[in-house]
């Protein structure tokens, strides 16, 4: 059984409180439930995915500075369909001034865009069917009251500003499993004269790797001065990973990694569980191409990786090799590599002592240590013998000195300043970063 039907709504407290009591106040009088406070009669819903998880969501809906409420809820038994009720607050408080009855029991997500340009949102809410499939149910807001606009089966989807029309536009993402096939489509309202209104139309579409079973989050994506696009993870059915690019060019939707001869994405495929994301801060995706390097035995559960980092130009439609490092997400940061230091060094994590180790490359094998980074956190240590101010600096003879410091972690390090490494402090602070 589903936990949240063994619950009674919460009691929020301040506005939720209001908002609640506005909520039931509505379920009493037109659902005509005597006692709505009582188990089994309503039961508040939680968005599973996405940016919004809470069954009270607060946004601007209407474009006019103040904020609206949206609660999911359903009546009587868990596989009840969910409600979407509107409240708005009022000189008078909170008052329910829409209801609408959603597809499904189980709420995937909810999103919000202006694809229409009109100044008000139009609520995108994400649907489970059944274990594969999923919809997506777009309403439009028409006189304080929600209508149902456009509806798409979909595997992930997207909502934002991916053309140079100045409104938002809605990426679907598609995955078919039995037809081994995965597209990518486009919508944006336009004006159509037959019916006098604003209609959601596909402007373009484009086919992504066959094989891919599940997106991760996609994240938009600044390419250039004019052109946004979306870059998003596959987990392929037959294992490993690819990012898939997709954006409008002015012309036509594309996807520069997908190989068409193939229905595959060769060029970003790895078999290891690492995501593209933004390494440095600045806005621009990356995605890894794994390595093996001889010395060091890869181990599922040290989740530490030698990896070059990648990017596209839209400009040359060429992919860019960025910078080497060694990704630790175990421990939340990267340690960045030189070329040069290709084939004369090798690594090794404990994951017991959370210390990440450079070695000299000796016969294909470890050889000395000229590196050591170690992650030591609060709630490890021991506060009467070992406070988290005073780390022991010594540790078989070889002594620590402190890198960095966060809320919860301090981050100590050991180096040698031999040849051709030459570290010293100042160098491995500027190549130690945290992930974003």
């Amino acid at each position: 059984m589903d936990v949240e039907a063994l619950l009674r709504p919460p009691h929020p407290i301040g506005e939720q409180k209001q908002i609640q009591k506005a909520l039931e106040a509505y379920i009493k009088i037109k659902k005509q439930v005597d006692k709505p406070d009582m188990r089994g009669n309503y039961i508040l819903k939680y968005p599973k995915s996405g940016e919004y998880r809470s069954s009270f969501v607060i946004k601007d809906v209407n474009g006019d500075g103040k904020d609206e409420a949206i609660v999911f809820y359903s009546l009587g038994t868990e596989n009840s369909m969910i409600h979407l009720n509107l409240l708005k607050n009022t000189d008078d408080g909170w008052k329910s001034i829409s209801d609408i009855e959603g597809i499904s029991a189980d709420i995937d997500r909810i999103q919000f865009g202006d694809l229409n340009g009109d100044g008000m949102l139009e609520v995108l809410t994400g649907w489970n069917i059944d274990l594969s499939n999923r919809q997506l149910v777009m309403y439009s807001l028409d006189s304080g009251v929600l209508n149902e606009w456009y509806k798409e089966l979909y595997t992930e989807f997207v909502v934002g500003r991916l053309t140079d029309s100045g409104r938002d536009s809605l990426l679907i993402l598609h995955s078919n499993a039995t037809a081994k096939t995965t597209t990518a489509k486009l919508m944006q309202t336009e004006f159509e004269k037959k019916t006098n209104a604003m209609v959601l139309a596909e402007i373009g579409s484009t086919r992504l790797d066959g094989s891919i079973q599940q997106f991760l989050t996609p994240v938009i994506s600044r390419l250039s001065d004019s052109i946004n696009g979306v870059y998003v993870d596959g987990l392929r059915s037959s294992g490993g990973m690819v990012t898939e690019l997709i954006y409008w060019d002015g012309l036509q939707l594309l996807a520069p990694f997908y190989d068409s001869t193939k229905n595959r994405t060769i060029l970003t495929y790895r078999d290891t569980p690492l995501p593209s994301r933004d390494m440095q801060g600045d806005g621009e995706i990356k995605w890894p191409a794994t390595q093996t390097i001889a010395g060091y035995e890869y181990t599922e559960s040290d989740k530490v990786w030698f990896t070059r980092w990648n990017s596209w130009s839209v400009i040359s439609k060429k992919v860019t090799q960025d910078f080497s490092c060694i990704i630790n997400m175990s421990d939340g940061y990267y340690f960045q590599t030189d070329e040069e230091w290709d084939g004369r060094f090798t690594f090794s994590y404990d994951k017991n002592t959370r210390t990440l180790a450079l070695h000299t490359l000796e016969n294909d094998k470890a050889g000395n240590k000229f590196l050591m980074i170690r992650a030591v956190y609060r709630s490890a240590l021991n506060s009467k013998n070992n406070a988290f101010g005073k780390f022991k600096q010594n540790d078989d003879a070889i002594k620590f000195q402190e890198l960095d410091q966060l809320s919860d972690a301090k981050f100590m390090v050991w180096y040698s300043d031999a040849k051709p490494f030459n570290l010293n402090l100042d160098r491995i602070s500027y190549r130690f970063s945290y992930l974003q």
